[in-house]
């Protein structure tokens, strides 16, 4: 996928020591590893209200573009 394409995480994504990523959550590609990952920014629901973003590597086959 390009930078800029606009997705959809298939399924939850991280936890653990990385930043948890609920299915359905929608993001735009912002960059690829070396290792074929993909780093997305999601726009998610703020913990105290409005929203925050955060920033994950994913494997392609994680996301669906939109």
């Amino acid at each position: 996928m390009d930078v800029g394409t606009h997705v959809e995480a298939v399924g939850d994504l991280g936890g653990g020591l990385t930043q948890s990523v609920p299915a359905g959550a929608r993001g735009v590609v912002v960059g690829s590893r070396f290792d074929g990952r993909l780093e997305v920014t999601f726009t998610l629901a703020g913990l105290l209200g409005g929203t925050r973003s955060v920033t994950v590597a994913v494997a392609p086959n994680k996301v669906k573009p939109l």
